[in-house]
Formats: structure tokens, C-alpha cells, sequence
């Protein structure tokens, strides 16, 4: 199968859905549901001692509600625990051995373990198409050319899908993530001038907009062709998303996936992350391959629509391995397909705001979101990064202390500008956070360049209650 017949069956599978209604939906994945539930039920021990014990059968599922009332959630030290007792991938691999082509592991990144997933053929072909999909509701045809700047290879679902995706979608991809220096990336790109179309982590389009910036490019002219920008992994705010679609005169799109979901869960179609009229866009949910559900993570109900609540995520398509009802510890903005404005039927996620429960910080009896710190800073064009550090001082108060550097470009301002400019930002923080905050300007090379996901806080109270 060539790369432009592979395309136009993926464009055939979004094709029907998209005029699916809400009802024909919804009836497509209890469909693929119940099939999901008998598949686990005789081949997956793991899952079979789960419904078991929640004297669930299969047939017990009518309906989505019975699904979501009567179903238990998974949990990542669930998976851990039977990795552990079933090395290597625990009873939950639900295929035979040999039908495992491909080993993919989460990062780690929440320092409780990496899970681990066996992949088959047909799970492959699945993370393919839901790299593809979002990319191609972005914009990106065969023939373009597209600068893959995440990281490939290795064990995470993110280092493997792109590559698969590009592939089917017939684009002419340079896979450069992990491999050059983002100034590498900037001379690949002038070298072969015609660019179409970039996938990074939010984040990474953050610094290579900075080194741009650095050596006097401005991507909206040098690059009048690019089609659209595709990011993920990290809330921004919604000041930063108007500048970079202004720096680089193209469209910003943003998806939302994991391992856990074998690629995109949810992605932006045509209208990208900033709506016509101002507002965020919507993240639209691939409901055919996944199911999710948004509750509240205390009363396990779904949250109503505009509220925030976890994110439950099932797998309908993925055999090896699958998760059913997985508690993700992901904080989303649940908007019902009905606000979307498009036709299609699909259930969303607002863009720019999915933070982790994991990385919230309780200061001083106060709920502190990375992500409303990340938008108070942001907002103002000046500054390129910031680190933040929670501490006990000798006197043992805490204290919470912003490290924040400027743009090169404007490195030179004056000393009553900067003074300025930190006050208004220590003001916003406050009023999003109720914490105060102390912030010190350095110079740029004082902080880390990340060039994937960031992590700019530190809590050392721990520490500091043991000194």
C-alpha cells in the first residue's frame, strides 16, 4: 500500500464518524465497548478479576451509564502492582506472547514506576492513525514537509506513533527531535526552505521560537508556506498561543493523548487553539478508538459541562494491554459537543488548560496550578522562562521564590521597566493563586533550556522541615 492510498483510508475512517450524530455515536461505542468488555473477559485475567469482584458480568452493560457506574477504575499502582507479582507485563497483557511486537513504557515521570505495554500489530497500526488523524484535521496532506521535533525510538508511545503517523499520512518527514540541536533544526529548515508543517511539545516550540528570535528570523516571512503547528504535553496561556500564531503566521493546534491511550485522545480540528472569536479552543475527542469520561475525582461522577474533573480513559481498539476506566490523575475542562460549532458530534476538551492533580502544590493552605503560575508569567511578551522553588527558611516560614529570565531581545530594558514588569506579574500571581510570591530577574543562561517537557518547580519543604 502506497503512502497516498494509506492516506486516503484514514481520511475515508474520519469521513463517517464525522457525520455521525450524537445518538449513532454513542451507540458505536457501546457497540465496541461490549465487544471490548467480552474480549477482556475471556482472555485477560487481570481484568476479569476486576469485574469479578465488582460481580460485574458482561452482559451487565446496557448502556454507557452501566458502564461508568458499575465498572471500578484502574489505577497506575494497580498496573504496577501485577507487573510486579506477573513480571513483565503482568496479567494484564490479555494476548498470547508472540504477538507482542513492540514494548512501549510510560516515563516514569511521577515517580511511582513506568508501566509497561505490549503492543501488537494491530495496536501498531492504531497509534499510527491516531497520530494521523488530529495532524490531518490540522491541515497536513501528502507531500508536505514536516519537522518532527518530539523525540523518536525509545519505549514511550510518543517516541514510536509520529513516525508511523508521518509515514501513512504520505508527508516528507525529518524526524529531528533528539537528534540536532535546536539550532541544527533552524539551519535544516533554511536549508530546505519549504517547511509545512512542525509537531513539539509546547514547551520545545517555546525555546525555538526563542532561538529564532536569537538570530533574527522571523518564521512568518521565511516561511510563508507553513500549513500549521501541532503541539502537546503542556498548558499555555492563551496570550502566548496569539503570539506564536502571529510570530509564525500559521495556524496553532493542539492534541492531547498518553500511552495509556496508544496515541491522540483528543486534538483540535481546523479552527486551532484560539477560536474566531477570542476564546480557547476545543480539543475534539477521537470517541470511536477511546472513551472518555470527565468526572469529579472525589464523588467519581461526571462533572457538568465548563466544569473541570479527571480524566477516565478506555481503550475500544487496543488488545494488547488495554486500560478500561484508567484513572489518568489528568485535570480537564469538559465542553460538550454541542459548543464545538463544527457539525461533528464529538465531545471536548478545552485547550491549553490539562494539568496533572500530581503537580498540583498546596501552599499556605492554597491550591497552586503550575499552569495559572505558567499563564501569569507568559502573558508578558518579555519573558522566555522562569523556575520556581518552594521552601522553609531558617525562621521556618514558607516561602515561594520565581527565578525569571527575559527574552534576548529584550535584555537591555531599562531598570524601571523590569521593576515594572515584575510587578505586574507578581500581582497576577497573586490574584490567580492568593499565594505572594518573590521574583528575581537573571540573566537567561542562569535557567535550564528544556527541550520537551518542562519542569520548573522544585518543593524542598521536605527538606527544610528535617533541617
Amino acid at each position: 500500500m502506497g503512502p497516498a492510498l494509506a492516506f486516503r483510508d484514514a481520511s475515508a475512517t474520519l469521513g463517517p464518524v464525522e457525520r455521525l450524530s450524537r445518538p449513532d455515536l454513542e451507540a458505536l461505542q457501546l457497540r465496541r465497548l461490549r465487544r471490548q468488555l467480552e474480549r477482556l473477559w475471556h482472555t485477560n485475567p487481570f481484568y476479569r478479576a476486576k469485574l469479578e469482584a465488582a460481580k460485574v458480568v458482561p452482559d451487565d452493560i446496557r448502556s454507557l451509564a452501566d458502564f461508568n457506574a458499575r465498572v471500578p477504575l484502574s489505577t497506575k499502582a494497580d498496573f504496577l502492582a501485577d507487573q510486579q507479582e506477573h513480571p513483565p507485563f503482568g496479567r494484564r497483557l490479555g494476548v498470547p506472547r508472540d504477538q507482542v511486537t513492540l514494548v512501549n513504557m510510560t516515563g516514569g515521570t511521577s515517580g511511582q514506576g513506568q508501566e509497561v505495554y505490549g503492543r501488537t500489530d494491530h495496536d501498531i497500526a492504531v497509534q499510527g492513525y491516531l497520530h494521523l488523524l488530529p495532524w490531518f484535521m490540522a491541515g497536513l496532506r501528502p507531500g508536505q514537509m514536516a519537522l518532527n521535533c518530539v523525540p523518536t525510538g525509545g519505549l514511550t508511545t510518543g517516541g514510536w506513533g509520529p513516525p508511523e503517523g508521518f509515514r501513512i499520512a504520505g508527508a516528507t518527514a525529518f524526524h529531528a527531535g533528539g537528534t540536532l540541536s535546536t539550532d541544527a533544526k533552524i539551519d535544516l529548515m533554511l536549508r530546505f526552505g519549504e517547511m509545512h508543517f512542525i509537531y513539539a511539545s509546547t514547551n520545545y516550540l517555546h525555546t525555538l521560537s526563542e532561538a529564532l528570535r536569537r538570530r533574527g528570523i522571523v518564521p512568518a516571512e521565511r516561511f510563508p508556506m507553513m500549513r500549521a503547528i501541532h503541539i502537546v504535553a503542556e498548558g499555555y496561556p492563551q496570550e502566548w498561543a496569539r503570539a506564536t500564531e502571529a510570530f509564525w503566521g500559521c495556524r496553532l493546534h493542539e492534541g492531547y493523548g498518553s500511552t495509556q491511550g496508544a496515541g491522540f485522545i483528543a486534538s483540535t480540528c481546523e479552527e486551532g487553539v484560539v477560536r474566531a472569536d477570542g476564546r480557547r479552543g476545543l480539543m475534539r475527542l477521537l470517541e470511536w478508538i477511546n472513551y472518555v469520561e470527565v468526572v469529579d475525582p472525589e464523588t467519581g461522577q461526571p462533572v457538568a459541562p465548563g466544569e473541570e474533573g479527571e480524566i477516565v480513559l478506555t481503550n475500544l481498539d487496543i488488545h494488547g494491554s488495554p486500560v478500561l476506566r484508567f484513572s489518568t490523575r489528568d485535570r480537564a475542562r469538559f465542553v460538550p459537543w454541542q459548543e464545538c460549532g463544527t457539525g461533528r458530534a464529538w465531545n471536548c476538551l478545552e485547550a491549553g488548560t490539562i494539568g496533572r492533580y500530581d503537580d498540583m502544590l498546596k501552599i499556605r493552605g492554597n491550591n497552586v496550578w503550575p499552569l495559572a503560575v505558567d499563564t501569569a508569567v507568559f502573558a508578558e511578551a518579555e519573558l522566555a522562562e522562569y523556575v520556581g522553588r518552594v521552601f522553609i527558611d531558617e525562621s521556618g516560614r514558607t516561602r515561594v521564590a520565581l527565578r525569571l529570565a527575559l527574552k534576548d531581545t529584550h535584555a537591555g530594558i531599562a531598570p524601571e521597566q523590569c521593576e515594572a514588569l515584575l510587578g505586574r506579574i507578581g500581582r497576577r500571581i497573586k490574584e490567580r493563586t492568593n499565594v505572594q510570591m518573590e521574583l528575581t530577574l537573571v540573566p537567561r543562561a542562569e535557567l535550564p533550556v528544556f527541550t520537551y517537557k518542562a519542569r520548573r518547580w522544585t518543593d524542598e519543604r521536605k527538606e527544610g522541615l528535617r533541617a
